[in-house]
Order: structure tokens, then C-alpha cells, then sequence
């Protein structure tokens, strides 16, 4: 287990998850209301700590507030403790009894929380319930909300994967991107100085290549031919889609002949 004293690794665990003011897709909102219902309270709520603020993943009878401060006593010392805390009656626990939700207009009394740690030993949150009025919890009551923490976790963890996964396979998508790009950008470099070494060649006027039914009406620079010893004068236009889609084509000298299926082609 980590040192609870490492908060910058810490903080830096809580952000890889991406769940920080992520906008809510329900993900734990039935970890919070299967707290309550075992628990038997009005509240509940699954909360990560970041550095000046307890953020709330899920909540339930909470409504409209998506954050708390970061003041002692309640979440924001329940994460770190390495079992269940529990707070029976706030107003008399030295813990809790300056918390402003405990002497504010919420006047909460009852607060029992599982921290949520990952499988590297980070605390991230807690999954809590909490009463306006005192109340005891039970052994059972305490084994679950653990269990629903560790659940947390774990779903955090398919959460990262799926992230990691959409992530790697756009890099892989630019990168192959990049290099059609620079593979075409090069191969109309080619092309162009190829057409510009052939210009004197005895050729004929129109690309070879357009098709036995729509013939190409652009001038001809470049003569293309096949591993069969066929080839064509062609456009440079038609040179680039015949080289990138063409098994066995390559720029070739004047005294080839031919291409005849690619001439003759529909």
C-alpha cells in the first residue's frame, strides 16, 4: 500500500482516469443507490478528492451539487484511511463537528465511507452514505460498501483501458496518414521528374490510360509498364493511380510497348 503522504503521485493517479468534471454518463450512479438502499439512508455518493475539492462521481440526494470543499473530517479524510470510517453521530465526533456540512444548513449526522483504492494503491475517493440524524451500521452494511469501492475501481480501470484503446488507435490512424501522405507526397515527386526527363521522348499526344471507353483527353509524359513487358504513355495523373493501385507497374523507357489491359480497360 502507498503512503498516503504522496499526494502528487496521487493526484497524478486521479487524473489518468479522466473522470475529473467528466460529463455524467451514470457510470456509478447505481453504486450509489445500492449504498443507500443496503445503508438505509437518504444519501449517498461515490466521490473522488482532488487537490482543493471533493468532486462527486454519482450522487444521491444531492441534487445540483457536483462538488464539496476539501475541509477534514468527512470525505476528504475518509479516503485515506486504510478500512471503512464511520461517524455516528458528527456533531459529537471531534472529526466532524467544525465540518460546515455538519454545522450548516445540511446538518448531516451520519457519515460511513469505504476509501476507493487501486489495484497500485492509490486513494481516490470514497463510496459514503450519510443521515441528517445519528445511526449505527452494521458489519454487513460496512462489508458492502467496500465491495461497492472496489467495484469503483475496477470500473475505473475498464474506463482507462477504453480510453487507452480509443487513444492508441487514432495514433495509429494519423500515423498512417502521415505516411500515405508523405508516400504520395514522394511519389508525385517522381512522377514530376520523371515526366520532366521524358519530355524530349517521341510519344504520343493523349494519356493512354483514360479507358477503351472514355479515353484521358491529357497530354502523355510518362510511359508506365508492367512486369509482362507491356506498357503505356500516360498522364501523370493516371501514372499516380496506376503506381498506388497496379501490381507490377513502374515507370519504364520509350522502347516498351503496350499495357494492354489497363488500355483497354472499362
Amino acid at each position: 500500500m502507498r503512503s498516503p503522504d504522496d499526494e502528487t503521485a496521487r493526484l497524478a493517479a486521479v487524473r489518468r482516469y479522466e473522470i475529473l468534471d467528466s460529463p455524467p454518463d451514470g457510470a456509478f450512479d447505481e453504486i450509489a443507490e445500492l449504498a443507500a438502499m443496503v445503508c438505509g439512508t437518504p444519501i449517498a455518493s461515490v466521490t473522488i478528492v482532488d487537490a482543493d475539492r471533493v468532486w462527486l462521481a454519482a450522487a444521491r440526494g444531492f441534487d445540483g451539487i457536483t462538488e464539496v470543499g476539501i475541509d477534514s473530517g468527512l470525505c476528504a479524510s475518509a479516503f485515506r484511511a486504510d478500512g471503512p470510517y464511520i461517524v455516528n453521530d458528527a456533531a459529537l465526533d471531534p472529526r466532524t463537528a467544525d465540518h460546515p456540512l455538519v454545522k450548516g444548513e445540511l446538518s448531516l449526522r451520519f457519515y460511513a465511507a469505504a476509501p476507493i483504492i487501486t489495484a497500485d494503491g492509490f486513494r481516490l475517493g470514497t463510496v459514503n452514505v450519510i443521515d441528517r440524524k445519528r445511526r449505527q451500521v452494521t458489519g454487513n452494511q460496512i462489508a458492502v460498501l467496500t465491495k461497492l469501492a472496489a467495484l469503483v475501481a475496477k470500473q475505473l480501470e475498464l474506463r482507462l483501458a477504453a480510453i487507452l484503446a480509443v487513444r492508441a488507435e487514432r495514433e495509429r490512424a494519423a500515423a498512417a496518414d502521415a505516411r500515405a501522405t508523405a508516400a504520395n507526397a514522394d511519389l508525385s515527386t517522381r512522377v514530376r521528374d520523371a515526366a520532366s526527363a521524358h519530355r524530349q521522348a517521341p510519344h504520343p499526344d493523349h494519356c493512354q490510360l483514360g479507358g477503351a471507353i472514355t479515353p484521358c483527353p491529357r497530354p502523355a509524359e510518362l510511359k508506365l509498364a508492367d512486369s509482362w513487358g507491356d506498357s503505356a504513355w500516360s498522364c501523370t495523373e493516371h501514372v499516380e493511380e496506376a503506381l498506388l493501385n497496379v501490381r507490377s507497374v513502374f515507370l519504364a523507357s520509350e522502347e516498351l510497348g503496350g499495357l494492354a489491359a489497363y488500355v483497354n480497360r472499362n
